[in-house]
């Protein structure tokens, strides 16, 4: 195989056109995967479903209820 394009045997040509043809498909492949991974990762840290992820939103604290009054200072005077 001469180094000059033009001077390729049909054969050549041939071959060459193949490893090309292998590696765009090698390629696409690779490039396919990839979207489809960073699609899939942004889709799952989306719907919340990664809990300790560096920009997951924090839940707020449970808060318990405040205590009753039981101290007689505090409470409403009875009404007769």
């Amino acid at each position: 195989m001469s180094i000059e394009p033009a001077k390729w045997s049909d054969a050549d040509r041939t071959a060459f056109h193949a490893r090309r043809a292998s590696r765009n498909r090698a390629l696409g492949i690779l490039l396919f995967s990839l979207v489809a991974l960073f699609f899939g990762i942004t889709v799952v840290r989306m719907t919340g479903q990664v809990k300790n992820a560096p920009d997951a939103p924090i839940s707020p604290a449970p808060v318990s209820p405040a205590p009753a009054p039981d101290s007689p200072a505090t409470t409403a005077p009875p009404q007769s």
